[in-house]
């Protein structure tokens, strides 16, 4: 444990009961134990890094929707849309 009481103690200390403590911080506790709840520690964890796309694989993409624009254009002509 680093720094952290039990509900008993804290009752004790504060001279009340687990139950009083847990009706009125019961919004506190999941806080409290967010690696034990939950698995992952929020205070040391840190965000993926987003993965960057090679430049061939960007143009690739752009390239395939520039395709399939031309091709809905295609298509909303003969239709008479555009």
């Amino acid at each position: 444990m680093t720094g952290e009481v039990s509900m008993e103690i804290l009752a004790k200390q504060s001279g009340t009961s687990v139950q009083m403590i847990e009706q009125h911080y019961s919004h506190v506790v999941p806080k409290m134990f967010t690696q034990e709840l939950s698995g992952v520690d929020i205070t040391t964890s840190k965000p993926k890094k987003k993965k960057q796309q090679s430049p061939d694989k960007i143009a690739l993409k752009h390239k395939g929707l520039a395709q399939e624009l031309k091709e809905w254009e295609v298509e909303y002509k003969k239709r008479g849309c555009i």
